[in-house]
């Protein structure tokens, strides 16, 4: 009698389902371990294209922000100095009269006939001291900011483009005039002249005060234009931090795994792969008792 011994077949199945099973927990695992729902190309080819685009738009804005970061720094120390600048002289924002600045003192000269013009003359000389001292050492990076090298050499930070397919580049220059009193082109040029002059006499004194009221208002509207500035700054790196949660949310929707789901998944997989083994080796078992009993 000849015996035909058959493929077996039951086995192979179950080996196919235990192999593959293993495949899906070791996928898992991966996911579950790393917290990303893609960890290769084949996971999802077009989440993974998708993904890579919005992490490159996320590090675009992270440098547009730190662009924005300088501009903000920048414009704060300037507007800061030039505060400083108009307490000198004109003092602060309060009523109390001992506190009215160098445009104060030179008023208030001019209405007292008895003005010791020698005390005067020496104290506007130092208030003018201290301006030249705030406008140099108003910096940001070691850069002056109201010496006037922002004229000739402004600061620009991007602010982005209008989308089309030649964008229109827009820019944040940041350009401040000379303000100091030593500068060939300083804005206080014309007071240091007028204080210097100081003898005594109506005349000298009411070009003085002219003088100190041009330079305050040359500086109110520098002021006024950086202010401006500022809240160009200020809307853009609002918009850029609404974008970047927007984007960033979107990137974690497609890369971040759901570990709940992973580990359900996970569960389940187990489950099937010792279904898998057990099958493996009943039709193991159950072919050899076949083959033994044919011999008997």
């Amino acid at each position: 009698m000849t015996i035909w011994f058959s493929t077996n077949i039951p086995e192979m199945r179950a080996i196919s389902t235990f192999n593959r099973v293993s495949t899906d927990i070791s996928e898992i695992q991966q996911r579950i371990t790393t917290g990303q729902r893609i960890n290769s190309g084949k996971d999802d080819p077009g989440g993974l294209i998708l993904r890579e685009g919005l992490r490159a738009e996320i590090k675009g804005i992270h440098a547009k922000q730190a662009n924005m970061k300088q501009a903000e720094i920048l414009t704060d120390s300037a507007a800061s100095g030039m505060m400083g600048l108009l307490t000198l002289l004109q003092g602060s924002e309060t009523n109390d009269p001992s506190n009215g600045g160098l445009l104060g003192e030179l008023n208030g000269s001019l209405k007292d006939a008895d003005a010791d013009m020698t005390a005067l003359k020496n104290l506007a000389t130092d208030v003018m001291k201290a301006y030249d001292a705030t406008v140099f050492a108003t910096t940001y990076n070691g850069q002056k900011l109201l010496d006037g090298t922002l004229t000739t050499t402004p600061k620009k930070y991007l602010l982005g483009d209008d989308g089309a397919t030649t964008p229109a580049v827009f820019e944040l220059e940041v350009k401040i005039a000379d303000l100091s009193s030593t500068g060939s082109s300083g804005a206080a040029k014309a007071l240091a002249t007028a204080i210097g002059a100081l003898d005594g006499t109506p005349e000298k004194l009411a070009d003085a005060i002219t003088e100190t009221e041009k330079l305050i208002s040359t500086i109110s509207k520098a002021a006024g234009v950086l202010g401006g500035q500022q809240k160009i700054v200020a809307l853009n790196q609002n918009l850029l931090d609404s974008r970047l949660t927007s984007v960033a949310a979107a990137e974690g929707k497609i890369s971040n795994a759901d570990i709940a789901v992973e580990s359900s998944r996970m569960a389940r997989a187990e489950l099937l792969a010792q279904n898998a083994m057990s099958s493996i080796m009943y039709t193991r078992n159950y072919a050899a008792f076949a083959v033994s009993s044919l011999f008997r």
